[in-house]
């Protein structure tokens, strides 16, 4: 008897959303699995940045391909994903790192990529609410922030529309020759199928070198203006990027409601979903370091979420070795968001045998099967 479908991709977070959309507009007859709701995991948890990163060249293309993408859906997105250009300054402290500010414009010009070296002064004019004696910055005027759960919710819709069925409250228990075993005992039959589950995808695909790096993350009160642009310390990457266990870097987000983001922490290995007050205060002051003015304004909610982290930093997907039939959409650590769409797209293709516009080899979780885990 053949299967009810061609894919089954389990887990709708916006990396699953995007598989699902990508494999139904590829022709193909697509079940979307989600324990909850779609959307309300990690997706919900992260600062909803945009942005292109080259900590690699695999990282580059990826990133800089699944911007491309992101622009061109926007004049389809509906108002409440909120998207915003409103740039990133990374931010110098001393003379070490305005030099990194320099050596990341000349790689930025490279490859295309519009960004501007800013002095002091240019930097306080700009966003006076920095402490004063910051050394300058480096301007990416095109980095974007979304609001991510609406951005989810529409891909679901607009795979649904298609055709595609999703399948509710009712958790993927096992990976199955031939499909998908849910928590009720039912089956959802299908040829191929995508463990787009974050840090759940090692308990359906075992020995995936995936863990989760609890993050945390503060709102304020809605005080417009107070920011401009997305402000990141020139350290973040090499905090991101860090092999130690926790790490903390500044990041200051402005959202269309007038309220701040506040980032960011990673703790490796953490599985508690609670907020640990010693490590939010520690978050809260390294903020205040960089803009004193905050310890005047009201945090409203904070909370924490996991990002999947795999050991060389780069996200898994394609075909995982130890399962057949089954491809692997995970490991995006901070990057889900920004890089959601171009996984969609990589996974449509090699489903359906057809070629990618950027090389897929990078991403490929053979490279970390078989206990390769080195970075």
């Amino acid at each position: 008897m053949p299967p009810d479908f061609d894919v089954a991709v389990v887990g709708a977070g916006l990396v699953g959303a995007s598989c699902a959309w990508e494999c139904v507009r590829a022709g193909l007859k697509v079940a979307i699995i989600e324990a909850g709701l779609p959307g309300g995991g990690a997706t919900a948890a992260n600062m909803g940045q945009l942005l292109i990163e080259d900590g690699s060249e695999a990282e580059f293309r990826l990133t800089q391909y699944s911007v491309r993408l992101w622009n061109a859906l926007r004049p389809e997105l509906p108002p409440e994903v909120e998207f915003d250009t409103v740039g990133s300054i990374w931010i110098a402290s001393g003379e070490a790192e305005m030099q990194a500010c320099e050596r990341q414009h000349r790689s930025y010009a490279q490859r295309g990529v519009p960004a501007t070296v800013l002095d002091g002064t240019t930097l306080a004019r700009m966003e006076p609410n920095l402490r004063p004696s910051l050394a300058g910055g480096l301007l990416t005027p095109e980095d974007v922030v979304i609001y991510p759960p609406p951005a989810c919710r529409f891909l679901v819709d607009r795979a649904r529309a298609l055709g595609a069925r999703l399948f509710r409250d009712r958790p993927a228990r096992r990976l199955e020759p031939s499909g998908v075993l849910l928590s009720d005992g039912s089956r959802v039959t299908a040829r191929t199928m995508v463990n787009a589950a974050g840090t759940a995808s090692p308990l359906l695909s075992p020995g995936v070198p995936v863990r989760p790096r609890k993050g945390q993350l503060a709102i304020t009160d809605r005080y417009p203006g107070w920011v401009h642009h997305q402000l990141v310390e020139m350290g973040y990457v090499e905090s991101a990027m860090s092999e130690a266990t926790d790490s903390i870097a500044f990041n200051l987000q402005p959202r269309r409601s007038g309220q701040l983001l506040i980032g960011s922490s990673r703790q490796l290995g953490h599985d508690d979903p609670a907020i640990d007050p010693a490590y939010m205060r520690s978050m809260l002051a390294r903020a205040l370091e960089f803009a004193p003015g905050l310890e005047q304004l009201s945090v409203v909610r904070t909370w924490a979420g996991f990002r999947p982290a795999t050991p060389d930093h780069l996200p898994l997907i394609g075909p995982w070795p130890s399962q057949a039939g089954v491809y692997l959409a995970t490991g995006h650590d901070g990057l889900g968001i920004t890089e959601s769409l171009a996984t969609g797209r990589l996974i449509a293709d090699q489903v359906v045998g057809r070629p990618s516009e950027i090389p897929i080899e990078p991403y490929l979780p053979s490279r970390l099967a078989g206990g390769n885990h080195g970075a």
